[in-house]
């Protein structure tokens, strides 16, 4: 049986101009420096991707949508910790 790969995905939503998102920054740094084979992380700026936020339904930021197969398992809108990130994604997996 072959291992699938990113079937996660990760969709940070954030604006230059939020201080709680550029806090959020390094902690996705640090997950996606860890180059997990089930995940991957994809950054959108809502003030550049205005399609995107209406279609996720961004209502606030920061905001983290996980998608497991194309469908949305779980979503967090505000700053965590990257251990706390880091035991969702690999309870989602």
């Amino acid at each position: 049986m072959q291992k699938e790969t990113h079937n996660l995905k990760l969709l940070q939503f954030y604006a230059d101009w939020c201080q709680p998102c550029q806090m959020m920054m390094p902690i996705v740094a640090s997950i996606k420096e860890k180059e997990y084979d089930f995940l991957e992380i994809l950054q959108y700026n809502v003030d550049e991707e205005a399609f995107l936020s209406q279609k996720y339904n961004i209502r606030s930021i920061p905001t983290v949508v996980v998608l497991k197969n194309n469908e949305e398992v779980w979503r967090y809108t505000g700053p965590m910790r990257a251990s706390e990130l880091e035991e969702i994604l690999l309870s989602l997996r």
